[in-house]
């Protein structure tokens, strides 16, 4: 009983991130969001009590309900050393308090409304179990852009950070192929879609996806164009290591 359980979790894990980060919703909600999923991951139909004490620490369940929804949202300090950080979260709960709105929902300031937020969104369905309330993620859970007025910009900035999420494994996989971790790191591959694929073992499409993605980034160099060639003709892709250190230091560090 306890394996299958475990088990459960384990699934409800995968549904989450599956959800949470790879639909990108974690960049549409306030940051109790995470503890509300967490508590469903746990506990699988949790009752809005067992939420509320748990994803609000607190043995009392109105006060686990009426913990904050944002860390650190007072007080402003709009001159102190952390005002850019600041003006961040601000225009960060002004963009939910929006989205809520549109929704029907109240603005989330505390965990309860969060939960309720999570629900309109449709990330997580309520039903009624034994005359009581329940919450369980949703495994079909649409992508924001399906649920909130996001202005066209946004909705190509979200598409774009899905496909590089999907196929940055992949890209990984190609990075390797140059030894960059080794003492012998090669300057050049030249090969083929086919061949790729068969040395990453993923498809053709895949590493087509996965070198045109390389190809745009300042420390590589691709020929001819992957989205032309078929699985078997050549492809020439080349690193700048001296570029590659100090891109992915950058990148690494945040900058």
């Amino acid at each position: 009983m306890a394996d299958e359980q475990v088990g459960a979790e384990v699934a409800r894990a995968a549904v989450s991130r599956q959800v949470f980060e790879g639909l990108g919703w974690e960049r549409f909600t306030p940051h109790a969001a995470a503890g509300v999923l967490g508590v469903i991951v746990l506990l699988g139909a949790p009752t809005r009590e067992q939420i509320a004490r748990l994803a609000g620490q607190s043995s009392d369940a109105a006060v686990g309900e009426a913990a904050p929804a944002w860390v650190g949202l007072e007080p402003w300090d709009a001159y102190g050393p952390d005002r850019e950080r600041a003006k961040v979260l601000r225009d960060l709960v002004a963009e939910v308090d929006g989205y809520a709105r549109g929704l029907g929902v109240v603005e989330p300031r505390t965990v309860g409304d969060v939960l309720d937020y999570l629900v309109a969104c449709r990330v997580v369905t309520g039903f009624v179990e034994d005359r009581r309330a329940r919450f369980r993620l949703n495994p079909r859970a649409p992508l924001p852009a399906e649920v909130l007025d996001l202005p066209a910009e946004v909705v190509a900035a979200e598409d774009e950070l899905r496909w590089l999420a999907l196929h940055r494994p992949v890209v990984r996989g190609l990075i390797d192929l140059f030894g960059a971790h080794g003492d012998d790191p090669v300057d050049v591959l030249h090969t083929s879609l086919g061949e790729l694929a068969g040395a990453l073992r993923v498809e053709v499409e895949s590493v087509r996806a996965a070198v045109v993605i390389l190809g745009e980034q300042p420390d590589f160099e691709v020929g001819p164009d992957p989205e032309r060639l078929r699985a078997g003709e050549p492809v020439r892709i080349a690193v700048d290591w001296a570029n590659f250190l100090d891109f992915r230091f950058d990148v690494a560090a945040g900058d």
